[in-house]
This record gives structure tokens, C-alpha cells and sequence, in this order.
């Protein structure tokens, strides 16, 4: 008989496929056991890591803890306090569920958990190499529980290879520890690194606090309170303005029943909000979802990292109401201007301090010149028509039109020509059109220079050749230093980027935990703008890979992305000047370090034909 190709699988074997569900990264460890110390009603739960957790990750909290039964049953697969029967999934109010999480853990890691109840005279202990029990025994530690997990994926080389930096992981542990912090202000918890100690959560805070020790005071003052309820599904938390976080990275943490989920239904909710008041805008949101639990199923993904809801149109419209509500309410006070009401050149008495009405107003009011001409004025709702020819050939249109003439043509270096009189004694003729773009012309035609990109592309090269050169790019002292307010993630990796950061023309001084003192800028650099351009480089560095040490490339761009001129900044004829002749030194004149275009040309052709020449 021939023999058969289908076997059972060892428990060695299915074990490590467990634990490659459930343990993808030493975070996914800290998850699994912070979550089993909530659900054991613990008020202080410490994490401390060395080496991003590969060499050691100790939890410790003050909970119930378990009988010594219990310890020697927790590591065993399938094995749970919170289950009975199959229809329980569907009715959990707690985090921890599956059966898996510390026997994945005991299967790749030498894993040492010693735990005491309030009613026992003494604490127990196990030790399991490899998912294999090796000793047990009793002392005296405290009432709660405590696991060390040592050597993490020692017995899978292949799966340890693929874990990042230590400190690429270190701020991956530090995510999990903040989301959790989050949602449950009540327990004190405390994460160190390397004896460094990283984030305190002071035990009894409301949600408010929690969030300034989690993301900072500064997110903190400026949040906005959410609680709104739409078709079963009631929303709550807060959410900052949608203007007090401009070219950030979005900051969105979202908990369903308390539990820390990644939802790209709710992302799009809260980004759709946020889009009327501007792209630029960085949604930071921390909102909290409470339905029927038959409602939303979390036992789609191993770690229970994303769900699925029974209606994803309704949780969309309740969130995305929620936030607009909060948005809505925080402008309550603000007077407002009816269009109907309002005369061109003629505003209704009295101030408001409500900075989209002032805006509008101003807008309103720039035609001043009608209030003293002899003639009617205009009202919203009676507005002027326009001039409109019956001869085709008279009517004035766009030149970019149509696809067979007056398109911008992106340049290429090979198409490429140096601005007419750009080379000659006298100065080319620049002009800025709409605060953002430069206009001149060349040889083939009408050139438009996007001063962002180009500026971009200029700082650029010179901080990566300032870095390659090991360098130090033209410093401002500051005289009244300028305070910096980082986020715990940031602080956790600023101090190993400090010396990059003096090259760069940043000085930047510990002042408090997670406060630095600025006392030095680029010398270009405005000061205003200071602060806010440190953040972005933070920001766009804590997007890469290795935030303790970034490339020279990714230090470089966003050096660049946070130092360069924006939409909206008027230049002057010398600074236009300056520029192109900069930007033509560059290495890659014709893209920005992101890939955007920094030059495009109107061909003189396509005008001619636009004119009927």
C-alpha cells in the first residue's frame, strides 16, 4: 500500500505556527500580556525592554493573579479564562480571548511567569525553554503577575532575522503601550527602555490627561471633546481642530469596546472631515466606538489588530458626523456673517474673533472702492453677470483647455534651456503668480517654476552633501532659546538624532522629560517658522524604517520638506532670482526630492496656435 503523503503536524511545529500568527514582533508580545493584565483588573502594570525586546521584555502588573492550577494550565494551547462556549466570541467585554497568546509566547522565547493571588501565602512560579516546562517553584514576590520573556524567536532564526533595529522596535512597543494607555486612563503604566524610562501614565486620570502624557500637553489643550450617538453606535473621545496640525503626520487611535483597533472604514470617516478645511490639515483623532457587540466581529485577525462590522455605512456616517459635530460645536460662539446680508464694501457693526468669519469678511471687504463710487452696490444674493460675447471668436478661453494646445509640458534635461537673459548682464523677468509659482520665459516658451518643489530641491542637495561631508550647514543662534514639546515617540528617539540634527543647523537641548530647548536654527531658516519645522522633520523621519538612524537621504528630505518656502510666501524679485539660478546648480533640477515636478513649460508653439497664428 502505497504510503500516505498527508501527516499530522507535531505540537513543536504547531505551536510555532501559533505563534507566528499571533507574535509577529516583540510588540505583539507586549500587547498579548498588557491586555491579559487589564483583564486581570490590574491598576499599575510596568514594561521595561532591552534591546528593542529582543533580549528581554518583563511585564509586571498588580492583579488578581492565578492559582498555582492555573499557572500550570495558562501556556498550554487552547487554554482561557474567558471562554465557555463558541457563541461567547460574539459576547466579550475583554481583550484577551483566544487560547494562544502565552503558549505562542512559551513556544519561541524562555519564558519564566511567576504569579500570586490576594488569598495565597506565596507566589509560584514556572520556566518553559522553547514551549518545553523545565523548573517551578514558589517565592515571595507581591500579589499580581510577572512575565519575563528572554531570548525572543531564539528557536526561529528565520523569523528574528526579519525583525527590525532596536530601536525600530523599542517604538513599535512604544505604539502599543501609548494605545493602550489611552484607553484605559484609569491604570497607571509605566514602559522603560533600556533602564531609560520612556512613558508614565499616572494611575486615575481621565482620558484628557492621559492624552497630554501619551501625546503631549500642546495636543492635549487643543483637543476637542466628541460624544455623539447615530444608529446604535455612540462616538466619543476627541479630536483636535482641524487647523491645529498643518503638514503633520496623521495621529488616529481608534478603540472599539476599549480595545485598540486599525480600521481604514474609520480613517476615511474622520479624514473626509477633515478635507472641506484644507489638505494640509493632520487629522490626530483618539475616539472610542460602543455598539452591540453582535454588531462588530474582532476574530478576523490573529491579534485582533482590525475587525469587521455587521454595517460599515454606519459606522462611516456615525464617525464622520461625530467629528464634524465637534468641529460644529467649538465654532458655536463664533458671529456669523450671512451672505444675503452683507453689501460689497459695507460690513454689519461690530468685531468677531472667529478667524474663518474675519477671513471671509476680509474678503468681502476688499472692493472698498464701491462704497465711494456714485453707484449702486451689489449684493450676494444680485451679483453681476458676467460678459458674455455672441461671436465664438470673442469668447476668452482657458489655455489649458483643450488637449490639442496650451498644455504645460513637463521638462526634461534634455529639453531643457536656461531662462532668456539668464546668462546675459541683464536680469530674466520674474513674476510670482498666486504666491506659489514663479513665471518666466526661456528659448521655447513660458516657463512656471513651483517655488516649493524647487526650493525643496535646492536644500536638498546641499544638507546631503553637508552630511556626506561631515559638515555643518550655516547656524543662528537663537537669544531667547525657542521650547520644543516633543510627543513620547519623538522623545524616545530624538537624543540618539541630536548630532545629526547640529549639522543640519539644529541645536537642540534636553530641558525637561520630554521638552527641548531650540538654541540654534538654520541661518535661513524664519524664526517663527522654527519649531514648527523641527516637528515636521520629526514627523518625516519618524516615517522611515530607522528612526534612531536614519540614511543621509531621509535626513536630508526632510530637512528640506520642513526648510523650504510653502504656497502663500510672497517672494520678492531678488529671491526669484536667487532661486532659479540655484536650482539650475542642482544635480536634478527638474524634481523635487519627492519625485514632484519643479519646472514645466508653456510652449510658444501652443500659444501661437491658441492665437490662430
Amino acid at each position: 500500500m502505497e504510503n500516505s503523503r498527508i501527516h499530522r503536524l507535531s505540537e513543536d511545529v504547531i505551536n510555532k505556527i501559533a505563534a507566528g500568527e499571533v507574535v509577529e514582533r516583540p510588540a505583539s508580545t507586549v500587547k498579548e500580556l498588557m491586555e491579559n493584565a487589564l483583564d486581570a483588573e490590574a491598576s499599575h502594570i510596568e514594561v521595561q525592554i532591552i534591546d528593542g525586546g529582543k533580549t528581554s521584555i518583563l511585564i509586571r502588573d498588580n492583579g488578581c493573579g492565578m492559582t498555582e492550577e492555573d499557572l500550570n494550565l495558562c501556556y498550554l494551547p487552547h487554554t482561557t479564562s474567558k471562554l465557555l462556549s463558541a457563541d461567547d466570541l460574539f459576547h466579550l467585554m475583554t481583550n484577551g480571548f483566544r487560547g494562544e497568546a502565552i503558549a505562542s509566547i512559551a513556544a519561541i522565547s524562555k519564558l519564566t511567569i511567576t504569579s500570586r493571588t490576594e488569598q495565597a501565602d506565596e507566589a509560584h512560579f514556572i520556566k518553559i525553554n522553547g514551549g518545553t516546562r523545565e523548573d517551578c517553584g514558589t517565592n515571595a514576590t507581591p500579589k499580581g503577575t510577572t512575565f519575563l520573556i528572554e531570548d525572543l524567536f531564539f528557536n526561529a532564526p528565520v523569523r528574528k532575522s526579519f525583525l527590525g533595529s532596536d530601536t525600530l522596535e523599542a517604538s513599535k512597543i512604544l505604539d502599543t503601550v501609548t494605545r493602550l494607555a489611552l484607553a484605559n486612563p484609569n491604570v497607571r503604566i509605566d514602559y522603560k527602555a533600556n533602564g531609560r524610562e520612556i512613558f508614565t501614565g499616572v494611575e486615575g486620570n481621565d482620558l484628557k490627561s492621559r492624552i497630554a502624557e501619551a501625546l503631549g500637553s500642546g495636543v492635549a489643550k487643543v483637543m476637542l471633546p466628541v460624544d455623539y450617538t447615530e444608529d446604535g453606535i455612540r462616538v466619543s473621545g476627541f479630536v483636535a481642530p482641524p487647523e491645529a496640525f498643518k503638514n503633520k503626520r496623521s495621529r488616529l487611535y481608534f478603540y472599539v469596546q476599549k480595545r485598540p483597533i486599525w480600521n481604514s472604514i474609520m480613517t476615511k470617516a474622520v479624514t473626509r472631515a477633515y478635507e472641506p478645511y484644507g489638505k494640509e490639515n493632520a487629522p490626530t483623532a483618539v475616539l472610542f466606538l460602543e455598539m452591540q457587540d453582535t454588531s462588530v466581529d474582532v476574530n478576523v485577525h490573529p491579534t485582533k489588530r482590525e475587525v469587521r462590522f455587521a454595517n460599515e455605512n454606519a459606522v462611516f456616517l456615525a464617525v464622520h458626523h461625530a467629528v464634524r459635530d465637534a468641529f460644529q460645536k467649538s465654532a458655536k460662539d463664533c458671529p456669523t456673517i450671512r451672505l444675503e446680508d452683507i453689501t460689497l464694501g459695507a460690513l454689519p457693526s461690530g468685531k468677531t474673533e472667529c478667524a474663518q468669519d474675519n477671513q471671509v469678511a476680509k474678503k468681502i471687504a476688499a472692493p472698498t472702492s464701491f462704497a465711494t463710487r456714485e453707484t449702486p452696490n451689489f449684493t450676494a444674493s444680485e451679483p453681476a453677470k458676467p460678459y458674455h460675447s455672441e461671436d465664438p471668436e470673442d469668447i476668452i478661453q482657458d489655455l489649458f483647455s483643450l488637449p490639442e494646445a496650451g498644455n504645460v509640458i513637463p521638462l526634461t534635461p534634455q529639453s531643457f534651456n536656461t531662462p532668456a537673459k539668464m546668462d546675459k548682464v541683464s536680469p530674466p523677468q520674474f513674476f510670482q503668480l498666486a504666491k506659489t509659482y514663479i513665471v518666466c520665459e526661456d528659448s521655447e516658451g513660458l516657463l512656471l517654476i513651483d517655488q516649493g518643489a524647487a526650493h525643496q530641491r535646492i536644500l536638498y542637495e546641499e544638507a546631503l552633501q553637508s552630511l556626506e561631508n561631515q559638515g555643518t550647514l550655516e547656524t543662528q543662534e537663537l537669544l531667547f532659546p525657542e521650547l520644543v514639546e516633543l510627543t513620547t515617540i519623538e522623545s524616545s528617539f530624538v537624543p540618539a538624532l541630536i548630532p545629526k540634527l547640529d549639522h543640519l543647523g539644529f541645536h537642540l537641548e534636553l530641558f525637561g522629560k520630554n521638552t527641548y530647548q531650540l538654541r540654534g536654527i538654520p541661518r535661513e531658516l524664519i524664526l517663527s517658522r522654527a519649531v514648527a519645522a523641527v516637528h515636521e522633520m520629526l514627523s518625516s523621519i519618524a516615517e522611515g524604517e530607522n528612526v534612531a538612524d536614519p540614511t543621509k537621504e531621509t535626513l536630508a528630505k526632510a530637512w528640506a520638506l520642513s526648510n523650504s518656502y510653502r504656497a502663500g510666501d510672497e517672494l520678492g524679485t531678488e529671491e526669484m532670482t536667487a532661486l532659479m539660478a540655484e536650482l539650475l546648480a542642482t544635480q536634478d533640477p527638474m524634481t523635487s526630492p519627492s519625485g514632484r515636478p519643479t519646472l514645466m513649460r508653456l510652449p510658444i508653439a501652443d500659444i501661437n496656435k491658441r492665437f490662430k497664428r
